[in-house]
């Protein structure tokens, strides 16, 4: 357990400094690496990605707080905006996170690896959504959102690399798509966390320290150390070459999915 225990503060080292320099969400790190560790203490085989899943989600609450709480003091929120997004974002996330934790692994899996590597090919070309003058309806933030919530739920992440280009492009400025998809993302973490929850609550075979689908010692072992290691990185941005390390991440995560993916 112990050794568990330290892996997961240090993957939460390297998920929360990778989040803070890059502006992604550290599920991309956090899934994969769980899916490899979690059967040092018992997690059988058929059930990893769901708490993998279900653990990431966790993991966006306590971290996605603290940054929806700066934004917000920033005026980075725009609340007006979000009013009808936020609740079908986060109604979707949790419905469709009952139906994602019961699929088999090797699906799941696969869902999740195409997800990854559409995201890092993004991130490695650093495409932009195209100037628009669309604007935020209500019926593009209903279907935006069922879509986002979807596609966050298969993947375990916070959706800022759906959410922030869908703002974006629908005319608000790119500070604040950044500060209302930090919000966003909080509320889609706390839905995913409480479905994973709910749909594991009966699941056999889990370890002690487990509720639902969320593994509690993988929980506070990431998250007692990204806490701290996203605010380095987000200082470090204007040090490091942020864009070629972005490309070599993206490739990184690229060969990971593939992985997932062929397993």
């Amino acid at each position: 357990m112990m050794s568990f225990f330290f892996v997961c503060l240090a993957l939460g080292c390297i998920a929360g400094f990778l989040a803070g320099l890059f502006g992604i969400g550290g599920g991309m790190i956090i899934v994969p690496t769980l899916v490899y560790i979690l059967p040092m203490v018992g997690i059988p085989d058929h059930l990893l990605m769901s708490v993998a899943l279900g653990t990431s989600f966790a993991t966006i609450v306590v971290t996605g707080f603290s940054s929806a709480q700066r934004h917000h003091k920033l005026g980075n929120v725009m609340w007006r905006e979000i009013k009808l997004l936020a609740p079908v974002i986060m109604l979707t996330t949790f419905i469709s996170g009952l139906f994602i934790g019961q699929l088999d692994k090797t699906v799941s899996s696969k869902i999740f690896a195409c997800l990854v590597i559409y995201l890092a090919i993004k991130m490695a070309l650093s495409i932009k959504p195209k100037e628009t003058l669309k604007k935020l309806t209500a019926l593009s933030a209903v279907i935006g959102g069922i879509l986002i919530g979807i596609a966050s739920s298969a993947a375990g992440i916070g959706g800022g690399g759906f959410i922030v280009p869908f703002l974006n492009s629908r005319g608000i400025e790119m500070k604040k798509a950044i500060g209302s998809s930090a919000l966003c993302g909080m509320l889609l973490g706390l839905s995913g966390m409480l479905s994973f929850i709910i749909g594991g609550w009966n699941a056999k075979n889990m370890p002690d320290f487990s509720i639902g689908y969320v593994y509690l010692p993988a929980l506070f072992g990431i998250t007692l150390t990204s806490f701290f290691t996203s605010k380095i990185g987000a200082t470090l941005t204007t040090k490091l070459p942020v864009k070629t390390l972005k490309k070599a991440f993206s490739l990184l995560l690229i060969a990971i999915a593939i992985d997932m993916f062929l397993k």
